[in-house]
């Protein structure tokens, strides 16, 4: 062990990672980097619960034979088109 002392001892201005302003500045950037990922975390999860809540929300499609009685009444088709779409459509 003697024979080994004086050879570290040579690095003892180098023993310590935080001389020198470095390991701060490593600190800071780590605690930016939990931070970046920790917010990015965070808005991939409120993304998925927005894009499910508004699938949840959407009003259901309507079907051929619902377009076609709004469309008569709106006026859209007259009476004779309304029946001749329906036939088409296999409606009774």
């Amino acid at each position: 062990m003697a024979t080994l002392w004086p050879a570290l001892a040579q690095y003892r201005g180098y023993e310590d990672h935080m001389d020198g302003g470095w390991g701060w500045a490593m600190v800071a950037l780590m605690a930016f980097a939990i931070i970046v990922a920790a917010a990015l975390v965070y808005w991939i999860v409120r993304s998925g619960q927005t894009q499910s809540r508004a699938t949840a929300e959407a009003p259901p499609a309507q079907t051929p034979q619902q377009i076609l009685d709004r469309r008569l009444a709106e006026g859209d088709i007259s009476p004779e088109e309304y029946r001749e779409r329906r036939s088409l459509l296999g409606a009774p």
